[in-house]
C-alpha cells in the first residue's frame, strides 16, 4: 500500500535509461553531452575505486559512478537571488553504472511541486522546470548518440 500510495503521489523520482553500449563510450559521450549543454563535470565519484580501497568485494564486471554537473551562472544565481539553501539541491548527480550487462544512466526527477513545499518561501518552480529538462535532454541524448555510434 505504502509503495502505492508514494508511486501515485510522486510518480517515479528515479528517471532509468538503458543502452546497450559500452560502460566507457557511455561515459565518453556523456561528458561530451554535458559540455554541450553549457554544463561542466565538477566530480566523479568512482564507486569501484571507493569500494576497492576499503577492501569490498565487489562483482568483476561492477561499474558504478555517480557524475556531478554543474552550470556554474545558473547555480550561482540560485545562490545568490533565491537562497543560499538551494545548495543541498546542487550539484545534480547522474548515475552511469552497468546491470545486467547493460549501462544504465539514472537522475533523481522531483516534481517542481515537490521542490516548491521544500521551499515554500521562494517561486523555485520554474527554475525546477528548467532544469529536469536539461538533465532530462542531457541524458536522451546521451542514450542517442551512443545508440548512433555503437
Amino acid at each position: 500500500m505504502k509503495k502505492l500510495l508514494s508511486k501515485w503521489l510522486m510518480g517515479n523520482i528515479v528517471e532509468k535509461y538503458t543502452t546497450n553500449a559500452p560502460y566507457d563510450n557511455v561515459i565518453e559521450t556523456l561528458t561530451e553531452v554535458v559540455k554541450d549543454n553549457n554544463f561542466a563535470i565538477v566530480s566523479v565519484h568512482d564507486m569501484k575505486k571507493t569500494y576497492t580501497k576499503k577492501n569490498l568485494k565487489i562483482a568483476k564486471d561492477f561499474e558504478y559512478r555517480i557524475i556531478q554537473i554543474c552550470n556554474a551562472p545558473k547555480s550561482y544565481k540560485a545562490l545568490n537571488s533565491k537562497s543560499f539553501d538551494m545548495g543541498v539541491m546542487m550539484p545534480k548527480s547522474i548515475i552511469v553504472a552497468r546491470e545486467n550487462g547493460k549501462t544504465n544512466l539514472r537522475f533523481m526527477k522531483m516534481k517542481p511541486w515537490m521542490i516548491s513545499m521544500m521551499f515554500p518561501e521562494l517561486d523555485i518552480v520554474p527554475m525546477s522546470k528548467m532544469i529536469t529538462e536539461i538533465i532530462t535532454k542531457i541524458v536522451t541524448e546521451t542514450i542517442e548518440k551512443v545508440k548512433n555510434k555503437y
